[in-house]
């Protein structure tokens, strides 16, 4: 494997240190917004993904989906730029009596064509999760590897923090700071890893689902099956407090997100968007 530049470096790092905090930061137990975007999340790839079909996941972290899914019939070859990450995951996985179906390993997004195999033995899918791909340098080359190790019609599933949230910029407005409300706008920046210890920044950039496409090798490679906002009208994860002490509200905001989050414009606004991709 070539080695990592220096962004590469800095997010490795990062994650490196946060590996062993970050299930009670981010886990179910931890965070009740990322608990339920996560239910969501899992929802889709276990609707897009049936049981027998063999997954790469991209950006694994601690191993939450890949167990979900592997648990139910799946098998998951999970990769993260993190060697602490993978570590973790394979640990779980091995605890849980679910290592014969998942295999992890220290691999940045940037360089998945060297999982290319030699006899056509393609994956019958991928996804990444919450923002992995926020961080990659450049997407043409995962979208471009991703071309030669998905079969035919196979989906392409991820979530990627997003450029507008309404949510975050009222809250901001209201808050009285003007800046962080239209932060996502200003293209690459720093941004903490909580957990991690001061001065773990990485580099992120928000997107767009043309973002993404843009960065297909060409269109015919990937088609945008579904959009969704993840979540719309509900917190973003570090407004979990808020969330928790107003449950009711949130719960019948519940209603209206799931009405809205696929319809046009809301779909592309939220502190997330879910896309699915199908392979051409």
């Amino acid at each position: 494997m070539p080695d990592a530049p220096p962004d590469y470096v800095r997010t490795g790092r990062a994650f490196d240190a946060v590996a062993a905090s970050y299930d009670a930061i981010y886990g179910p137990d931890g965070n009740a917004i990322m608990a339920w975007m996560r239910a969501e999340s899992l929802a889709v790839l276990s609707e897009t993904f049936p049981p027998g079909s063999r997954l790469l996941e991209i950006g694994c972290g601690t191993g939450e989906e890949a167990l979900y899914l592997a648990e139910r019939g799946r098998s998951v070859l999970a990769t993260d730029l993190s060697p602490a990450m993978a570590a973790r995951t394979l640990a779980k996985a091995q605890v849980a009596g679910s290592g014969g179906r998942v295999a992890a390993v220290a691999l940045p997004a940037r360089h998945l064509e060297a999982l290319r195999p030699a006899k056509g033995d393609l994956f019958d899918g991928a996804y990444a999760s919450f923002g992995a791909l926020n961080c990659e340098p450049d997407m043409r080359p995962v979208m471009a590897a991703l071309a030669g190790l998905l079969k035919p019609h196979s989906a392409f599933v991820c979530s990627v923090m997003a450029r507008c949230c309404p949510f975050e910029i009222a809250w901001y407005l209201a808050h009285g700071h003007p800046g962080r409300a239209v932060r996502r706008f200003r293209g690459w920046q720093l941004a903490p890893v909580s957990g991690a210890g001061i001065g773990a920044w990485v580099g992120v950039r928000y997107l767009r689902s043309r973002d993404i496409l843009a960065a297909c090798p060409d269109p015919a490679s990937f088609g945008l099956e579904m959009l969704m906002s993840l979540p719309l009208l509900l917190p973003p994860p570090y407004l979990d407090e808020l969330f928790r002490r107003r449950p009711e509200f949130f719960r019948r905001m519940e209603d209206w997100e799931r009405r809205l989050r696929k319809r046009k414009p809301w779909c592309e606004w939220g502190d997330h968007i879910l896309l699915v991709l199908r392979r051409g």
